[in-house]
């Protein structure tokens, strides 16, 4: 029998999530955009009007109402990710025990187990909307980070220092100021073990807090199959493209793929197949189920369960390395091109969308010269995919309401 989910099934699940989050930063940006224009002439805006419109204030309800919105519709949207994680695993894990002629347990994973990893997956995702900001980058660091509601501010006293230099107009201030904000894009900050700050663009962000439900209840699910079929054999999942940097467990195209023996403490060590932990550094960053790793493992039981890869299928599991503009690349190193170039479409289609909200002179400049950065980026898109043969993923460039 073959795992239940391909990397690429997974990969894709959090997707409708990601998209959610990316229209979210759009539609920010344009609130906070269409309230910077306050007056026909903008050329005239003295300091005085700026500091009378942040004394008077305005209302930044709509900015509440849009996060409101997006967490609320992807707290629907997890419910109907995990129920159809479970109910696969369910069918596949019923169907092995079936095959090995054990009596499957009407629940293989205990509901309470179920309903807690739902209920982190959705705290994961309300905590991320609570702490979402825009960041300002200069020469690729974080400088400053605004929460939604104060990036408006932010513009505001951008335009006033600038406008006082006597030097530019208002309308080339916040122009300068807003496309600031769209190029940082809407961000979460990530405190990281050694104590350093991380920024995770949201939608990155959100596809993680998913793919960590997700991971999470597969990972029961094979834990406890493993108990209920007497194996302590896994498969571990394979898909083209994999890591191939690095020794060890860094380097995942080592072990994709392969059959390991999962010798724990207190059992009889099987010495017939590598060991599981050993090979795989399941548990660690750099392994098995660490960052941005797509792989999983799955029981394995000797005359029910078949490999879904022969050795040789996976030592030609990848495209062959091909040549683009003078520089040679294999899968992994494609993929990781392509995740770029989509980066780069976002963040011009930010500044696009947010200097057409401003709507005046100053930023139409910027919304031409992105729209024609997008043209030249989505060439560059398709022929690299084309050259590469691999699909194009639009849709992690596209925006959804």
């Amino acid at each position: 029998m073959k795992y239940p989910f391909s990397p690429a099934v997974l990969d894709d699940l959090p997707e409708p999530i990601a998209e959610l989050f990316r229209g979210l930063e759009d539609r920010l940006l344009q609130e906070i955009c269409w309230r910077l224009v306050v007056s026909d002439d903008l050329n005239q805006v003295t300091v005085e009007d700026i500091r009378e419109l942040r004394a008077h204030g305005i209302t930044l309800d709509e900015i509440t109402t849009a996060i409101a919105e997006t967490t609320q519709t992807s707290l629907d949207k997890v419910d109907a990710i995990m129920d159809g994680v479970v109910e696969r695993n369910r069918k596949y894990y019923g169907a092995l025990a079936t095959a090995a002629e054990i009596t499957a347990p009407r629940h293989i994973v205990d509901d309470v187990d179920v309903e807690a990893i739902r209920r982190q997956t959705k705290d994961e995702l309300r905590n991320l909307t609570q702490s979402m900001g825009f960041a300002v980058r200069r020469n690729g660091k974080v400088v400053k980070w605004l929460e939604p509601k104060k990036a408006y501010q932010w513009a505001l006293d951008m335009a006033e220092t600038e406008v006082m230099s006597g030097t530019i107009s208002y309308n080339e201030a916040i122009a300068h100021a807003t496309k600031q904000l769209a190029a940082g894009g809407l961000t979460s900050i990530r405190y990281e073990s050694n104590g350093r700050v991380h920024y995770d663009q949201a939608d990155v962000a959100a596809r993680r807090a998913v793919m960590t439900g997700v991971n999470q209840t597969c990972q029961r699910y094979a834990e406890q199959s493993m108990e209920r079929l007497e194996t302590n054999l896994v498969e571990v999942s394979a898909h083209a493209g994999a890591r191939n940097t690095g020794s060890g467990p860094e380097n995942h195209q080592s072990w994709q793929g392969k059959l390991f023996v999962w010798n724990k403490p207190g059992q009889p060590k099987n010495t017939k197949y590598p060991d599981f932990i050993e090979n795989t550094g399941y548990g660690t960053g750099p392994g098995l189920g660490g960052w941005n790793c797509k792989h999983h493992y799955y029981p394995f039981v000797e005359g029910v369960s078949s490999r879904t890869y022969t050795d040789k299928q996976l030592r030609e599991i990848d495209q062959p390395p091909f040549e683009y503009q003078g520089r040679t690349y294999d899968q992994y190193q494609a993929s990781q091109k392509q995740r770029e170039i989509e980066r780069s479409i976002r963040k011009q289609k930010r500044i696009q969308k947010a200097a057409e909200a401003l709507g005046t002179e100053e930023a139409a400049k910027d919304a031409t010269a992105a729209r024609a950065k997008i043209r030249l980026l989505n060439r560059e898109y398709r022929l690299f995919s084309e050259a590469a043969n691999l699909p194009l993923q639009r849709e992690r460039t596209k925006v959804v309401y």
